[in-house]
């Protein structure tokens, strides 16, 4: 009994490792990178978010690059293998804003996404 409790013990930590390297997928739907997005209009951030295994977290900001403050701050921990973020913010004319998308899923593989825009 004590030959095999060696085994057993490797057995069982290699058992443990990390089974999910898949990270998960951003697609985004509005806007595009460098695109204009309406100025003085509600304006939505969309994406479609998939993990294979399941998505644990969607963090999204929107920062305004005038005065580097968040416009919006958005922090979602989920349990599902999608997502549809839709995500509101009223742009001012004459700035640029920097939309910041992280994403972890429970395997702790992570996608980041950065989108710059102008409004006009």
């Amino acid at each position: 009994m004590k030959r095999l409790l060696p085994f057993v013990i490797i057995v069982a930590l290699v058992g443990c490792g990390k089974s999910d390297d898949i990270a998960p997928v951003i697609t985004m739907i509005a806007p595009t990178d460098n695109g204009p997005v309406p100025a003085g209009q509600t304006f939505n951030v969309r994406a479609t978010i998939t993990d294979n295994e399941g998505i644990h977290m969607v963090h999204m900001s929107v920062t305004d690059n005038s005065t580097n403050g968040h416009v919006v701050h958005l922090e979602e921990h989920l349990d599902a293998k999608s997502y549809d973020l839709n995500q509101s913010f009223l742009p001012i004319a004459g700035r640029s804003y920097t939309i910041d998308l992280d994403v972890t899923d429970h395997g702790d593989n992570d996608t980041k996404k950065e989108i710059i825009v102008s409004a006009n």
